[in-house]
């Protein structure tokens, strides 16, 4: 490889990282604005720089090199840098002293974190704030780029202690729920078996949670129930109210939203391990001012909370 500094400029960056999502030259080129003969000459110039090959073409499109992965996952790191930088920069100009990111898994983005970007926000009015909401696989990919500050999400056995820090937020339990008009609120005594006759909005095919649940069903000699993936809480609240389908929920948010009357907790609770809920940072970057008082603000509204304390370790 030949050396490439002052060479390789950001548009190359977007270019390398562009065509290894999409896998697609066509797709690539509609996405960067230019035509596809030009965003091959731009690949060819790319990979004439590096001193090797970036990309296999083939009839099913492009996919990229052992060199072509690394070269993403650093043009990833650098955007999401660039970018911070950006932001950061524009809130010093207006006068604010900084930005903070923060990465929610889905489930968790109305309480506790709605109500924490609130007290954060009334406490840190110079601080701009962006909240991320997705899943928490892409979610500790966009940690590593940089485009996070901090992550709260469950703190799985797949997180590497090594590599990231984290703060327990608190134990949190698994467990199902139906709407408050559901023919099981009245069925006090019901056992799973009677909760498996019933459709559920579940975790995602792909997730550790659905794997898990499904493992342990087979394990017990239990029928796999009608299940929809979805990490959509109006997804799932649409779905409860409008059928019959229990809904697999975090019990602390669970327990908020059936103190609201939005919904009603089962008492049986599925085979799936409680895992913590946690705050989230790498251990390379360290922590700023601004996480950990985002990660004070989540415990204090956890703390406040009897409903969810009250199941937290369920």
């Amino acid at each position: 490889m030949t050396p490439f500094k002052g060479k390789l400029r950001t548009r190359h960056l977007e270019i390398v990282l562009t065509v290894g999502d999409l896998g697609n030259l066509s797709k690539a080129a509609a996405q960067l604005n230019c035509t596809q003969s030009s965003l091959s000459r731009a690949v060819a110039e790319i990979e004439d720089l590096v001193g090797a090959r970036l990309f296999e073409r083939t009839v099913k499109g492009t996919t990229c090199t052992p060199l072509g992965l690394a070269m993403c996952r650093h043009a990833r790191q650098l955007l999401s840098g660039y970018r911070k930088a950006e932001v950061d920069l524009a809130a010093l100009v207006r006068g604010e002293a900084g930005s903070l990111t923060v990465g929610c898994f889905t489930l968790f983005s109305g309480w506790p974190v709605a109500e924490a970007a609130l007290r954060f926000r009334e406490n840190h009015p110079r601080i701009v704030l962006s909240v991320e909401v997705g899943t928490h696989e892409r979610l500790i990919e966009d940690l590593d780029a940089g485009s996070l500050d901090i992550l709260i999400s469950r703190f799985a056995s797949t997180v590497n202690p090594q590599i990231y820090r984290s703060v327990t937020l608190m134990q949190d339990a698994v467990v199902l729920t139906c709407a408050p008009s559901h023919p099981l609120v009245g069925q006090p005594d019901a056992t799973l078996s009677n909760y498996l006759a019933h459709p559920w909005i579940a975790a995602l095919p792909s997730s550790r949670i659905r794997g898990e649940l499904e493992f342990a069903l087979r394990r017990l000699g239990l029928p796999i129930p009608r299940m929809v993936g979805a990490l959509s809480l109006e997804f799932g609240r649409e779905m409860m109210r409008a059928g019959q389908d229990l809904w697999l929920l975090p019990g602390s948010v669970a327990r908020v939203w059936e103190a609201r009357g939005e919904l009603h907790v089962l008492p049986v609770l599925p085979p799936v391990k409680p895992s913590p809920l946690a705050a989230i940072w790498r251990r390379d970057r360290p922590s700023n001012r601004q996480m950990r008082a985002f990660a004070t603000q989540i415990a204090r509204v956890i703390q406040r909370s009897p409903q969810a304390q009250g199941g937290a370790g369920a």
